[in-house]
């Protein structure tokens, strides 16, 4: 099993960290990279909720299943995704701070068939494209709580006369 660790200062509110960060009809708005967010189940949002999750990678568009497993608000929350032959987890906790609010993200990958245990075999060169990619993630959305949701850049303003 590969993982890594993510641990950001963000200068906001547990509250508004954590509406930031899951808040799926927002997300696609929050992320450029994120070309859509599909609800899969119904009603509120917490262990059980599905989403697919359409992404943009490399000028390609990707698309994964994902499952809130675990969601405590304000605190806590865990989604989980099979893909590619691996059960991803990605484990986000948050802890108060006079500066802000602490993120921690732990990600796991678990090889779930042989091809997907040989692919394993390169996790320290994949793991670190993850990392890369997963601190990007993080630091996009931790800009958004500290400043505020901006105008999509295909929007323009308007002006009143």
């Amino acid at each position: 099993m590969a993982r890594f660790e993510l641990n950001m200062l963000i200068k906001a509110p547990v509250e508004r960290v954590f509406d930031v960060f899951t808040t799926l009809d927002r997300l696609a708005d929050r992320h450029e990279d994120i070309v859509e967010i599909e609800r899969v189940t119904e009603g509120p949002i917490g262990p059980g909720t599905i989403f697919n999750e359409t992404r943009s990678v490399f000028g390609r568009e990707f698309t994964s299943t994902m499952e809130f497993s675990e969601f405590t608000p304000d605190n806590h929350w865990v989604i989980s995704s099979k893909s590619g032959g691996f059960l991803y987890r990605f484990a986000f906790d948050l802890q108060p701070e006079a500066e802000g609010t602490r993120l921690i993200l732990q990600t796991t990958s678990k090889p779930l068939n042989p091809i997907a245990f040989l692919l394993g075999l390169a996790s320290p060169i994949l793991m670190r494209v993850a990392r890369s990619a997963g601190k990007r993630d993080i630091e996009k959305l931790a800009k958004v709580a500290e400043e505020g949701d901006q105008p999509v850049a295909d929007e323009q303003p308007s002006f009143e006369d």
